[in-house]
């Protein structure tokens, strides 16, 4: 896992390429899906979903596709191969981090933590 390479994505890139895992989407149905998933924690709004996007694109971690939606204004996303191992890379950091945190916890709270 050291030395992997990671750009260190911000709370909302992270959940859009973790939403993109399940299907492709809408910008409006990664705004929901992420709603969903964080239990209403975050909320991604147009502002912030759409520059995102763009900067998900240029890092080619996600694609548009053509949809055979009838919306013709309607964008969807799907992750590409480097997307799903960034991905990967940063759940795999995370996972690190929560074991780092439970021993520290432990070690502070005398084996009564996380």
């Amino acid at each position: 896992m050291k030395n992997e390479k990671s750009i260190n994505l911000n709370e909302p890139s992270f959940y859009i390429l973790l939403a993109l895992s399940k299907e492709p989407m809408s910008g409006y149905e990664l705004t929901r899906e992420i709603l969903n998933i964080t239990k209403g924690r975050l909320e991604v709004r147009t502002g912030t979903m759409y520059p995102t996007l763009k900067k998900l694109l240029e890092n080619m971690l996600i694609e548009q596709i053509d949809g055979s939606s009838q919306e013709r204004n309607k964008k969807t996303y799907q992750l590409t191969v480097e997307g799903k191992n960034i991905l990967q890379i940063e759940v795999d950091m995370l996972k690190e981090k929560l074991e780092e945190v439970k021993l520290i916890m432990n070690e502070t709270q005398g084996g009564h933590g996380i």
